[in-house]
């Protein structure tokens, strides 16, 4: 049964889709909008993956930190293709235990509990999807708002709320 619905939900969330879309006005407004929605989710997560989370490695270990991406880029590619951190996870401990020669027992500890805690994708989309909604609606948010959004979309990603 659960493979049927896997199979389908494709062609369910299609017609979803575009009766939205069909229901859209003017379509040239939409699509800037989305279009400047996905630029902007995909530049919060690019400064998060390439400029903080590096950054905090360097402070923290005195190394280089693209290093290691180097290393795991099976496992980050198997990322972006499954969207998955439980998919991901038997690559990412090949590379942790045979790459980078990490003790088994580290690893086989450390990664299904980070799979499973690090939610930092649903952060940043909780922090942002908030404001293109409320933007797109002709809704004007205080500084107050927006920072009860952030605050609300870093605790959705620490207890690991999915979307």
């Amino acid at each position: 049964m659960i493979r049927l619905v896997m199979w389908y939900s494709p062609l369910g969330i299609l017609f979803l889709v575009m009766c939205q879309i069909m229901s859209t006005t003017d379509m040239t407004k939409t699509g800037q909008t989305l279009a400047i929605y996905i630029t902007t989710e995909m530049a919060g997560l690019a400064i998060h993956s390439l400029v903080v989370l590096p950054g905090l490695y360097c402070v923290l270990t005195r190394k280089n930190p693209y290093a290691i991406y180097l290393k795991a880029t099976q496992a980050l590619l198997t990322a972006f293709a499954t969207s998955s951190s439980a998919a991901t996870l038997p690559v990412t401990m090949q590379c942790v235990e045979q790459r980078m020669k990490m003790d088994t027992r580290i690893s086989r500890f450390i990664l299904p509990v980070g799979a499973t805690v690090n939610m930092d994708g649903a952060a940043v989309f909780a922090a942002i999807a908030p404001v293109f909604i409320a933007q797109y609606n002709g809704i004007s948010l205080t500084f107050g708002d927006v920072i009860i959004i952030r605050y609300v979309g870093k605790l959705v990603g620490f207890l690991g709320y999915r979307f």
